[in-house]
């Protein structure tokens, strides 16, 4: 039986490939609206109250593609950040007895997790006392959730669900 010998170049493709195939940490939150809440669904993003990212095709939307991470960097931080140092992003946006939505974003390795947190902290700091925003860490994942008026009962069940899948990361 003849043996292959791999090349360095394969070697590297075959990391790369690997690398591609990585899992994020953003997975878990790539959920229906009843995973969050019973009275949530999947909201229409062509019926958005709110500015959709750009490049946001599907919902909810896992992308690592730079343009389109870039794009939800930019919504989750009100327009001060880009896609630097962010490697995934997620966009969900759910429909209940009003809109309730979220930003996940994943620090790359080469990333400062705490910058970005002490970032996305300041900006949604003056509508987390209103508590119509919260952001959670959960090592290099952030997610943003938003709502526009659901009722108290599905704004806690949802944050108990995405400090939970936090956790469980």
């Amino acid at each position: 039986m003849a043996t292959k010998r791999v090349t360095p170049a394969a070697s590297l493709l075959l990391l790369v490939t690997l690398g591609a195939c990585a899992t994020s940490g953003l997975e878990p939150f790539v959920l229906d609206g009843d995973e969050l809440h019973v009275s949530l669904g999947p909201k229409p993003l062509e019926g958005a109250n709110h500015g959709v990212p750009p490049g946001v095709r599907d919902n909810p939307h896992f992308t690592t593609d730079a343009e389109v991470v870039a794009s939800i960097a930019r919504n989750a931080s009100q327009g001060q950040l880009g896609g630097d140092g962010i490697r995934a992003a997620l966009y969900a946006l759910y429909d209940g007895e009003s809109e309730l939505g979220f930003y996940g974003l994943e620090v790359a390795p080469s990333g400062d997790a705490d910058q970005l947190e002490g970032t996305l902290r300041g900006i949604w700091a003056g509508v987390v006392g209103l508590d119509l925003v919260r952001v959670h860490r959960g090592g290099r994942v952030f997610i943003v959730v938003w709502n526009d008026g659901v009722s108290p009962a599905c704004w806690q069940a949802v944050n108990d669900v995405l400090v939970e899948r936090l956790a469980a990361r």
